[in-house]
C-alpha cells in the first residue's frame, strides 16, 4: 500500500471551494501536523473529511479574549429548526460520517466501530442515501468492510467514494453497485471530489497522484496536464486553491504567508489574468452562481472586499469573533463564532441565526460553514450537521445527527 499522506496531500488545498460541505480548512490543518508525524492513512482520512468548503476553526475559548459586539445586530426573521435523527432500522452500528451535496440529497456511514483507527478489526460498517433532505435513509449494496478506518468521499447524489485500508469502493449508480480500486489506480470518482464542476484540479504531473513534486499543474480529471496553465508558480508550500463557479469564471489563489494572489479565467483556463492584490487578505470566498467574489481575513483586525468589475471595494465589517465565512451569494456573507451561534452579514448589517445560537454552543466541537452548490448553507459542528434551506437570509434550518 502506498504511503497516502503523500498519495493525497496534492488535494489539501484543491478542495477548498467555498461551496462545498465544511471541513476542508481543518483537513488542511491536520494534514500539515500530521504530514510531519508521517502517519500512514492520515492524510486520506483529514482530507476525507473535506468535501470542499469555506473557512474553518476550531473556536479555543480557553485561550481567546471575550468577543467584542458585533455590529448592528438583527434578529432572524424565522426562527424555524428542524431536528431529524438519521437512523437505519436494522442496522448495528451509530452514525459515523455524514455528508450531503444538496439541501435533499446525502450520504451516511454507520459503524460499529465509529472511532476506529487503523487497526480496528471486526467493523460493520453499512452506507446509506437520502434524496429527501434526511427524512428517509436508503441501505447501499457496499461490500463488507471490517478492518480499518472508513471516510465518505461524495460527488453527487448518484457518486460516493468510500476509503477504505486496501484501497477504494466506488458507486456511481447511488449505491447500488460498487467497485474496487487499489490506491495505486486513483479512481475518476476520487479525482472528481476534488476537481471543479469542469473537471479541473491542482496536482503534481503526470497523473495527480503523487505529492512528492515541488511545483504543482492545472490538471484535467479525464487525464494529463491542462492545456494552459496559469502564470504563478504553485509551489508546494503554498497554498494553492482552485475553484469555479456555476457561470464558468475559473478561480486559483496562491497563498504565500502574508500574500495572496488571484487569477482567473473566463474561458476555462485558455486565457488567465491576475487580479489586482489586496494587502492582508487571506482566502478567497466565492458564491456557487460565481457572480459574487470575496477576499477575506478573519484575523483582527478582520476585514472583506468584493469584486467590482476589476477592482475591489471594501466591504462591511465582521464581527470580532468570526471563526469561518462563505459567500451564499446576493452580497451575504455566512459567518460562525468562535463562541457558538452563526450569522449573515448583510448591507452593513449583523443577522443573527437564534435558533442555531443553542446547538452551536455545544462546547469541544468544531464548527465549520460552507454552501452547496444549490445554495443551501451547511454547518457542521462535532457530529451534527445544519442545513440552512432557502435564499438570503430567510432560511429553514434542519439539524442532522
Amino acid at each position: 500500500m502506498p504511503d497516502v499522506d503523500d498519495l493525497f496531500v496534492e488535494f489539501e488545498t484543491a478542495a477548498a471551494t467555498t461551496f462545498r460541505p465544511p471541513g476542508v480548512a481543518d483537513a488542511q490543518r491536520r494534514i500539515r501536523g500530521r504530514r510531519r508525524r508521517r502517519g500512514l492513512l492520515a492524510g486520506l482520512l483529514a482530507v476525507a473529511l473535506a468535501g470542499p468548503a469555506s473557512a474553518f476553526a476550531v473556536a479555543h475559548r480557553a485561550d481567546r479574549p471575550e468577543p467584542q459586539p458585533t455590529p448592528s445586530v438583527s434578529p432572524s426573521p424565522t426562527g424555524r429548526l428542524t431536528v431529524r435523527t438519521v437512523t437505519l432500522p436494522g442496522v448495528p452500528g451509530e452514525l459515523a460520517d455524514l455528508r450531503f451535496v444538496s439541501a435533499r440529497a446525502g450520504w451516511a456511514l454507520f459503524d460499529t466501530c465509529a472511532d476506529a483507527d487503523e487497526s480496528a478489526s471486526g467493523c460493520r460498517r453499512t452506507v446509506a442515501r437520502t434524496v429527501d433532505g434526511g427524512v428517509t435513509w436508503q441501505r447501499s449494496g457496499l461490500p463488507s468492510v471490517p478492518d480499518g478506518q472508513v471516510q465518505l468521499l461524495p460527488v453527487d447524489a448518484d457518486t460516493l467514494t468510500v476509503t477504505t485500508r486496501a484501497g477504494y469502493l466506488v458507486t456511481t449508480d447511488a449505491g447500488n453497485s460498487f467497485a474496487s480500486h487499489p490506491y495505486e489506480a486513483l479512481p475518476t470518482a476520487v479525482r472528481r471530489v476534488f476537481a471543479t464542476p469542469s473537471g479541473l484540479y491542482l496536482g503534481c504531473p503526470p497523473d495527480g497522484v503523487r505529492s512528492n513534486c515541488d511545483r504543482q499543474r492545472v490538471l484535467r480529471v479525464t487525464g494529463g496536464l491542462h492545456f494552459h496553465q496559469p502564470p504563478v508558480t504553485l509551489r508546494s508550500d503554498t497554498e494553492n486553491a482552485l475553484v469555479e463557479g456555476a457561470d464558468g469564471r475559473l478561480w486559483l489563489t496562491v497563498g504565500d504567508g502574508a500574500r495572496l494572489t488571484v487569477v482567473t479565467s473566463a474561458d476555462q483556463g485558455t486565457t488567465w489574468r491576475k487580479v489586482p492584490a489586496v494587502p492582508g487578505a487571506r482566502q478567497l470566498a466565492l458564491a456557487p452562481d460565481g457572480r459574487d467574489v470575496w477576499l477575506v481575513r478573519t484575523e483582527q483586525p478582520s476585514g472583506v472586499w468584493r469584486l467590482a468589475g476589476d477592482r475591489w471595494q471594501a466591504g462591511p465589517s465582521l464581527p470580532s469573533d468570526t471563526e469561518g465565512v462563505a459567500a451564499p451569494g446576493a452580497g451575504l456573507l455566512v459567518v460562525t463564532s468562535a463562541y457558538g451561534g452563526l450569522g449573515f452579514v448583510t448591507d452593513g448589517r449583523y443577522v443573527e441565526v437564534p435558533e442555531l445560537r443553542g446547538p452551536l454552543r455545544t462546547s469541544d466541537n468544531g464548527t465549520s460553514v460552507g454552501v452547496l452548490p444549490d445554495g443551501t448553507v451547511v454547518v457542521q459542528h462535532g457530529r451534527s450537521w445544519f442545513l440552512g434551506i432557502g435564499r438570503g437570509v430567510d432560511r429553514s434550518w434542519l439539524q442532522l445527527s
